[in-house]
């Protein structure tokens, strides 16, 4: 916060920069004793709290006047409580009013790019902003609308419904006391202050976009890109006499996964950047600046995962004087593209529930990444004892695959020179079948978690 107003946040629902934004189900209720439904609305977290004394998040209004909304919040915080207006339950163009433990209302409206931009505090009376035992309570009365030019300014008396959104934080401070980021949001329907309702129900746009990121990108990096590199690396002899889409099985199989495992990764790369509505900034703290390292090491990846089929479809032919220079450095980028995004994964897991980016899940995903990059290890060094034996037996042989067939250029020669026996189909079947397995059910178990969060 700057000059009184708070910055864009960072955070979920633990105190802290790391964790992704944390959406709390609400549940429509009846009208009650202190007059929710019926002589003020009102909104509450949990849905099952009575009074904002025992309440995470409250909200009420009241309408003293036909042209003046009178809003009284609290929350659970030490350093400020906000409530926003949003017209599309995103923070972007949200009108914001932040009391804070100066004792003061500070007003921003959310850009894209997550930043905030400073707005005056006009149509606002009535202030008072209070410490009460480990709450900040704050009444103010706002103009329902203005008709002075300021779009910012949301006509609450117009028809059109806005998505409530409610923040707060007991961070740290800058030494100057203003706040950087909050440690809570919740974000709840669509609600008319023209009138009376108590309770809603909350929408999760931004919780299910970093959801389906999560996902995808576990699916594409652990899961496909493990292996069809796997594959490209160790099963060139292998399966010789068979061809899939006439090109040896390896290449077929290695194709399908790299192709996949680019889709996913560009397609989970927009859907964050549409989460976090821009590039995300630098957050303060450790816990932000591992945040920030994710969301760079998550471009790197992205970046990669763009060169790399580039350059395969202008690859050269085998025996040309620059395919072994392609050979390196498709070899370089891929094997680039997967190591960073092993360690962008377990960054975003945290090796605590409280370093995860996406808020809720257990600690053993973490180590379970862990163990499989372990596991990958070893599978590889027996994969590697294994496909060097099988080649040694003619170390002229060639598995190069053209671009497109030459009349000089046969897959049977590429392949026939240096047939693996069928003890050694066996061998290398039984690992990665093992392997493909367990990827599949460390993807399976990661993403599930991911879904009931």
């Amino acid at each position: 916060m700057d000059n009184g107003n708070i910055n864009y946040h960072f955070g979920g629902k633990v105190i802290n920069s790391m964790q992704t934004p944390s959406f709390l189900s609400f549940e429509a209720a009846a009208t009650d004793g202190d007059g929710c439904g019926s002589t003020k609305g009102c909104f509450r977290s949990p849905d099952s709290c009575s009074d904002k004394t025992d309440c995470n998040f409250y909200l009420s209004w009241t309408k003293p006047t036909a042209d003046t909304i009178a809003f009284e919040i609290s929350g659970m915080a030490t350093s400020y409580v906000a409530l926003g207006f949003s017209k599309s339950g995103f923070m972007r163009d949200s009108d914001v009013y932040a009391c804070t433990s100066n004792n003061v209302i500070v007003r921003s409206r959310n850009t894209m790019g997550n930043t905030n931009a400073d707005q005056p505090l006009i149509g606002v009376s009535d202030i008072n902003v209070a410490m009460v035992d480990g709450r900040i309570e704050c009444t103010f009365t706002r103009e329902s609308s203005r008709n002075d030019g300021d779009d910012n300014f949301y006509n609450l008396r117009d028809p059109k419904k806005y998505y409530i959104i409610m923040s707060k934080s007991s961070g740290s401070l800058k030494p100057d006391g203003n706040i950087k980021y909050h440690a809570e949001r919740i974000i709840g329907s669509e609600t008319s202050f023209s009138e009376f309702t108590s309770g809603g129900s909350a929408v999760d746009k931004k919780l299910i976009l970093q959801k389906a990121h999560g996902c995808l990108m576990m699916i594409a990096w652990i899961g496909l890109a493990s292996i069809g590199i796997t594959l490209a690396r160790f099963f060139k002899p292998m399966w010789p006499d068979t061809q899939i889409f006439e090109k040896p099985v390896w290449f077929s199989f290695h194709r399908i996964c790299m192709v996949l495992t680019f889709l996913c990764t560009v397609s989970a790369f927009i859907i964050i950047f549409i989460s976090v509505e821009g590039f995300l900034e630098i957050g303060e703290g450790r816990s932000g600046l591992l945040r920030f390292l994710h969301a760079i090491f998550g471009t790197v990846v992205t970046c990669l995962a763009i060169i790399n089929p580039i350059m395969a479809i202008f690859r050269p032919h085998p025996g040309e004087p620059r395919r072994p220079l392609f050979n390196w450095a498709h070899w370089a980028v891929g094997t680039s593209a997967h190591l960073i995004a092993m360690a962008t994964i377990c960054l975003a897991l945290g090796y605590r529930s409280a370093r995860s980016l996406i808020n809720g899940l257990p600690d053993y995903l973490f180590w379970l990444v862990i163990g499989f990059i372990i596991f990958h290890i070893i599978v590889w060094i027996l994969l590697h004892i294994k496909r060097n034996n099988i080649l040694n037996r003619n170390s002229d042989a060639s598995n190069d695959i053209p671009l497109q067939d030459k009349p000089q250029d046969s897959q049977d020669n590429l392949v026939d020179a240096n047939k693996p026996t069928s003890k050694d189909t066996r061998i290398m079947t039984f690992l990665i079948s093992v392997y493909v397995l367990v990827s599949l059910a460390i993807v399976v178990t990661v993403v599930i978690n991911i879904a009931l969060v």
